[in-house]
């Protein structure tokens, strides 16, 4: 469990260098601001809800090592909620491109595996 921060913190990087590449995107090459807007946006999203997931998925192994008796869940809803938001806002205003929204929104969860994979690699190597 103690690598799920890592991992966690391995893709924030990652998304803060996305997000910053995309900014800088959208101040160079105003013809594909829509795009770069997007992508941030779906960039973000995805970054919340990788966060979230791990909040959630902490709490569920301290609910199993403490054995309460508590009701307990993954979040699903509240992460295709803040999903919905973001494709919603995608929707509703054309300065937004609907694709990178959603490629930006998929990129993030994909990208857990080569890092998780880098991660299990460099602990091998310990």
């Amino acid at each position: 469990m103690g690598d799920l921060g890592a991992i966690v913190n391995t893709i924030t990087r990652v998304a803060f260098i996305l997000m910053s590449a995309s900014l800088f995107a959208w101040i160079f090459l105003p013809d594909y601001r829509a795009n770069c807007i997007g992508f941030l946006i779906g960039v973000s999203v995805g970054l919340v809800n990788i966060r979230y997931l791990a909040v959630k998925v902490k709490q569920l192994a301290d609910y199993v090592a403490t054995n309460e008796k508590t009701r307990m869940g993954l979040g699903f809803v509240t992460r295709l909620c803040f999903t919905l938001i973001a494709i919603m806002v995608a929707v509703r205003f054309e300065q937004v491109a609907l694709a990178w929204t959603v490629t930006g929104l998929f990129l993030m969860p994909v990208l857990l595996i080569p890092v998780s994979i880098m991660h299990s690699m460099k602990r091998k190597k310990l």
